[in-house]
């Protein structure tokens, strides 16, 4: 399975995430060198997760209209004219710089969730569904890797460069990611197995219609486990100032936690197919949970030492999670319009997690405030568990015996 995707979605996977990556350490520094001020610069960051809110549900309806390979190309090419755009805005700048900047900044998200939306939708079309877990788990597991990798070099071409140089890397990123999309040796294998997973759909008699009770049940715990990673970097870094860790050991702590992350994807998938996939999310959760619970209850810096590392075990165990019961839930006609409306359990999970860790501050001491959210964790985690003969997702047990 892995080999059959390898060079159709998992290397332009990391190319494209990679490019994006690179250049998320100098969007906020190159609008605020084109003239804006901090203020600014930051609510752009804003505006463009509520932009991607907006655009998702018209982006999917979009790729079932044109076919996934027709829709990731052109995300890729978009993506491509807004890093050239970019580079030439600061190579060149002129008075309108800023506003060119700016729309060259929003014309990339339509295309980030176009990308993401269609390489999930091809891959749960293609891959079986015993499978189905390690291949989503393997296409979080290149994202990440795209993402980590971009920022590093970025840094190093900062070293030496200008700013415009990262906009030229990530154009180059992208442009490499379209050519192995439209490699046909490299392709083949992928698009026949894609036909013919389409051909034995179509000489089904029967449509499956979209269960909504199941995926409303289904979605409620992927709100939690969206707002307790949206979440983690927040409350690692004030506990990490709360109990006086510099900002270095900060930012490794963050780092390593993210390493431990990597290793656990790949045990993870083979878990999401063999155990079952509210399996799974229940013990991601309640790792998370526990994760937030234990430096209130341990104050000292091994408990906070631990809590990272139920942190990162949760995420790495959970990792694709989110995409694998999307695909399980997606029906066969319509699948990338239903994954848009999917990904807006997470998202507005994104873009309310920020805030409702402010309002919960407001009111209640750091403290308390780990321990609620923890809370919410544990209680997801039983909610996951519970609602599986509503959401009627995978068993281990039967996809074993599909085998």
């Amino acid at each position: 399975m892995l080999k059959l995707i390898f060079w159709p979605v998992l290397v332009p996977t990391v190319l494209f995430s990679m490019g994006l990556g690179a250049i998320v350490p100098i969007q906020i520094l190159a609008t605020i060198r084109l003239g804006a001020s901090p203020a600014l610069a930051s609510s752009l960051v804003a505006v463009a997760g509520v932009f991607a809110l907006l655009c998702t549900v018209p982006v999917g309806g979009t790729i079932d209209r044109v076919g996934d390979k027709r829709a990731m190309t052109y995300a890729t090419t978009s993506a491509a004219v807004s890093f050239l755009l970019s580079a030439l805005i600061l190579i060149f700048p002129s008075p309108w710089a800023l506003g060119l900047y700016v729309l060259a900044y929003l014309a990339r998200v339509p295309s980030q969730v176009a990308w993401g939306l269609a390489r999930q939708s091809v891959l749960a079309e293609t891959v079986a569904e015993s499978d189905r877990g390690k291949a989503m788990t393997a296409l979080g597991g290149a994202q990440r890797a795209g993402s980590l990798a971009g920022p590093l070099v970025s840094s190093l071409l900062l070293l030496c460069l200008p700013l415009w140089s990262v906009f030229l890397f990530a154009l180059t990123a992208v442009v490499l990611a379209t050519l192995c999309l439209q490699l046909r040796r490299l392709n083949s294998a992928f698009d026949s197995a894609t036909q013919a997973a389409q051909s034995a759909r179509s000489e089904e008699s029967t449509e499956l219609a979209v269960r909504w009770k199941a995926v409303w049940c289904a979605g409620l715990a992927v709100v939690a486990l969206s707002l307790f990673r949206v979440t983690q970097p927040i409350v690692v870094a004030l506990w990490g100032l709360h109990i006086g860790w510099s900002d270095a050991q900060i930012a490794l702590a963050i780092a390593l936690g993210s390493a431990l992350e990597m290793v656990l994807m790949v045990p993870g998938g083979y878990l999401k197919d063999r155990v079952g996939r509210s399996a799974v999310l229940a013990l991601c959760l309640s790792f998370f949970g526990a994760g937030f619970i234990v430096p209130p209850l341990a104050t000292s810096h091994s408990g906070f030492i631990v809590g990272l590392i139920l942190m990162a075990i949760g995420n790495g165990f959970g990792a694709g999670i989110n995409m694998t019961i999307g695909a399980d839930l997606s029906p066969s006609t319509g699948r990338a319009r239903f994954l848009s409306k999917w990904a807006m359990f997470s998202q507005a999970a994104v873009v309310a997690g920020p805030l409702a860790i402010s309002g919960t501050l407001l009111v209640f001491s750091l403290p308390a405030a780990c321990t609620l959210i923890g809370g919410l964790g544990l209680t997801g985690a039983v909610w996951a568990l519970a609602s599986q003969p509503i959401t009627k997702l995978p068993t281990g047990t039967r996809m074993v015996g599909n085998d």
